[in-house]
């Protein structure tokens, strides 16, 4: 039978005061866990509106450290959060408190395994906070898995898994649909993209294909009002320019670069279609 509770978050002087002892709590990360310090006051602040499936939480596996570990844990998250808003999800508190109560043992398993001391302790950081807005998305053991998912579902609502499995399949092409913040504003593009690497599967074969794809595209529909079109048009344009990325990478001039802007994670040639890298919050 379901199980499901209410979602809780941290108070801000509980997450200030876990991030300050990461160190003290050594221990408890690396073989322990944080049930005497949960029964503290500013441990459970509810969160109206949404519930948490226990049962699916309990399922997350973190032993499978590959894309494929990544895609069934993603699905599980996303279904064992009902109710869960874009807004709600880029809140440090939600997730820090999943990453050290309710899911403790995935995040552990799936990031922490065999590290000691200052290298334990630079993963919590990474993995078990979420040290601005885009480590919340790209970073926190449990939120990256939900903006997965989430990013899936607007590239199609009818088959948001079968979009999780080809947006999972290599680093840039996650990149490109979950660390661009406007990604899910324009969803008629995210949409047309999804449909174009399942009608090409060229386009997905290795990452340099890939690359050379969001290249062409961005080239040739950094001005295209992709929103005013119907799919049939928005689809005409994609093949096209898959053709022309294939007929680029044949004649060996896949080293061409847009220059990447500073702090970028390597793929400035995307920002044209997709928007800029930093998640901004919303107001």
């Amino acid at each position: 039978m379901m199980q499901q509770d209410r979602l809780h978050y941290l108070s801000e002087a509980k997450l200030g005061e876990l991030r300050r002892n990461v160190t003290r709590h050594r221990e408890r990360y690396a073989a322990g866990d944080f049930t005497d310090l949960e029964r503290e006051n500013g441990w459970a602040i509810e969160a109206g509106g949404v519930n948490i499936d226990s049962d699916l939480l309990a399922s997350l596996d973190g032993m499978r450290r590959t894309a494929e570990g990544d895609r069934s844990a993603s699905a599980i998250l996303y279904r064992a959060l009902p109710g869960m808003t874009p807004a709600l999800a880029r809140e440090e508190r939600v997730w820090v408190r999943l990453s050290h109560v309710e899911c403790l043992d995935y995040a552990r398993s799936r990031w922490l395994r065999g590290l000691e001391e200052e290298q334990l302790d630079r993963q919590v950081h990474r993995h078990l906070f979420g040290n601005d807005l885009n480590g919340i998305r790209d970073d926190n053991a449990l939120s990256r898995l939900w903006w997965n998912m989430h990013v899936a579902a607007i590239a199609d609502p009818e088959d948001p898994e079968g979009a999780l499995d080809l947006i999972l399949k290599t680093a840039d092409i996650r990149s490109n649909f979950v660390e661009r913040s406007n990604t899910t504003a324009r969803p008629p593009l995210a949409k047309a993209v999804v449909r174009v690497m399942r009608r090409n599967l060229w386009i997905t074969s290795t990452e340099r294909a890939f690359r050379e794809f969001m290249i062409v595209l961005n080239r040739d529909g950094g001005g295209v009002l992709f929103e005013t079109m119907s799919d049939e048009e928005v689809d005409k344009i994609m093949d096209t320019c898959a053709e022309r990325a294939r007929a680029r990478s044949e004649r060996g001039n896949g080293m061409d670069r847009v220059a990447e802007e500073p702090g970028s994670r390597g793929f400035g040639w995307v920002r044209g279609i997709f928007g800029g890298g930093k998640l901004q919050q919303e107001s």
